[in-house]
């Protein structure tokens, strides 16, 4: 499966000055079988319609905040919506992750740009003013928020490590609808069209307590990661039930337990391998792809530079097929194995899954105007380094131009607090936010400085959609 990806431009034209546009294919041939062989591409092995729809929460919430300003965690309330301890990880994540030809490892400084760029970038711009006649559903709500930011309590990713023994995890989501397991997993259930409906899977059991990512209950997606470092294989988890109720149904994501009872796709890929998964196989994410690809880690601040492309998932990837849930090889495009099949746009010019966005040498505010990216913070500045050097790939849907760090509880920042001010860019000595990690403070700055730059400015940003 080939790739495709998605430059962010700024200037297309005089009335509107777009921040995004697509890149040519890659080289598909560093395409993972991950031992297995490759799937019917109109199928989607794993039939867990694990859309992730939640994501990014309706974008009038704060997902981190609480406050209705969907700042992503950037006021002091910023665990109002999703609560919970942390549980610093405390081990280090060796990077960069994945093998050097994988994907999430190639740059895209030098890749040309899709003839159909513009075109792609107004449609999803469009979009993202609450333009949603192409979308099923359509939005529920008055939408508009042209901007990008990054996930970093709510819908992301917290890392856990795997302890002894093994668990053996049933296949259902927090509903109690049970799902199939992926080819990958090789496991012999029978014969029969439910044979091994439910699993269960085996897994590596947790080394201590784990959480998966809030908010609270069975509305998000609990997402959640357990790493180990000597197999160096990521466990992957969507909707992963950590607590029941009397009656044995799941209490959802954000609850604190030392075990995994159930899932509803459970997934695992090799660290050092091309982070692919086979054709039409789906993970814990929507498109296929692993958690840990693209995630925003504390490793990659600390070591001064994101050297690898990066996660994101906007509103509602394209699947043009008759029957979604069967969707054309045409609607995802390498790394991803697959796309969504209940959250969709029917644009043929949507982003699919898989394209790469890229940032261009300039950005502009929601006038136009040029950004002096030195008045931004080093660690902001670190991030559209990124974006210029490696690009983004769509993964999952949402319900904003949403991008993904490791969850606040998790990520441990092991900086001093006078290179914390560094990357923030506060002056030395200036005291932390009491009430946040490290990690937490320096994500919050980068979050403050993504609302500033929009995806786009102009005529529509000026006077809407028509």
């Amino acid at each position: 499966m080939p790739e495709q990806s998605v430059r962010i431009l700024v200037r297309s034209s005089a009335m509107l000055l777009l921040v995004l546009a697509a890149l040519t294919a890659c080289n598909p041939a560093a395409v993972s079988d991950d031992g297995n062989d490759n799937a019917d591409p109109t199928i989607n092995d794993n039939d867990n319609d694990n859309d992730n729809d939640n994501d990014n929460a309706d974008p009038t919430v704060n997902d981190n905040g609480g406050d209705g300003t969907n700042d992503n965690g950037a006021d002091d309330d910023s665990d109002v919506l999703t609560g919970g301890p942390t549980i610093l990880r405390e081990f280090t994540i060796p990077i960069p992750l994945f093998a050097a030809d994988s994907a999430w490892n190639q740059r895209a400084d030098d890749a040309g740009v899709l003839p159909e760029s513009d075109d792609q970038m107004l449609a999803f711009y469009r979009v993202l003013l609450g333009d949603s006649t192409s979308l099923h559903p359509p939005f529920g709500y008055d939408f508009r928020y042209p901007y990008m930011g990054v996930n970093i309590d709510a819908f992301t990713v917290p890392i856990f490590a795997t302890g002894e023994g093994e668990l053996q995890v049933r296949l259902e989501d927090y509903d109690g609808v049970p799902e199939y397991p992926s080819e990958k997993w090789d496991i012999d259930f029978g014969e029969g069209d439910e044979a091994g409906l439910g699993g269960p899977v085996p897994v590596p059991a947790p080394a201590g307590d784990i959480r998966p990512a809030g908010p609270v209950g069975v509305e998000a997606d609990g997402h959640l990661v357990l790493v180990d470092l000597l197999g160096m294989t990521a466990y992957d988890y969507w909707t992963a039930t950590t607590a029941r109720a009397d009656d044995g149904s799941s209490l959802g994501a954000g609850q604190v337990a030392d075990t995994v009872y159930a899932a509803g796709a459970v997934d695992f890929f090799d660290l050092t391998g091309s982070a692919g998964n086979p054709d039409g196989v789906s993970s814990a994410r929507a498109a296929g792809t692993p958690l840990l690809a693209g995630l925003i880690l504390p490793e990659d601040v600390a070591g001064g530079a994101i050297d690898h492309a990066l996660a994101c998932a906007i509103p509602r990837n394209r699947n043009l097929s008759p029957d979604p849930t069967a969707p054309f090889s045409s609607d995802y495009f390498y790394p991803a194995s697959t796309t969504e099949t209940d959250y969709y746009n029917t644009d043929p010019l949507a982003l699919a899954s898989g394209q790469r966005l890229r940032l261009k040498e300039t950005i502009v505010d929601e006038d136009g105007a040029l950004i002096d990216e030195a008045g931004l913070a080093p660690v902001t500045r670190m991030f559209l380094e990124a974006l210029r050097n490696y690009g983004l790939y769509i993964v999952d849907n949402a319900d904003g131009f949403t991008l993904y760090a490791e969850d606040i509880h998790t990520g441990n920042l092991l900086v001093s607090d006078d290179e914390v001010n560094e990357l923030i860019g506060a002056p030395a000595g200036t005291p932390l936010s009491s009430g946040k990690t490290k990690w937490h403070v320096v994500l919050d700055a980068l979050n403050n400085d993504l609302e500033t730059i929009p995806v786009a400015s102009g005529l529509w940003w000026e006077e809407g959609l028509d």
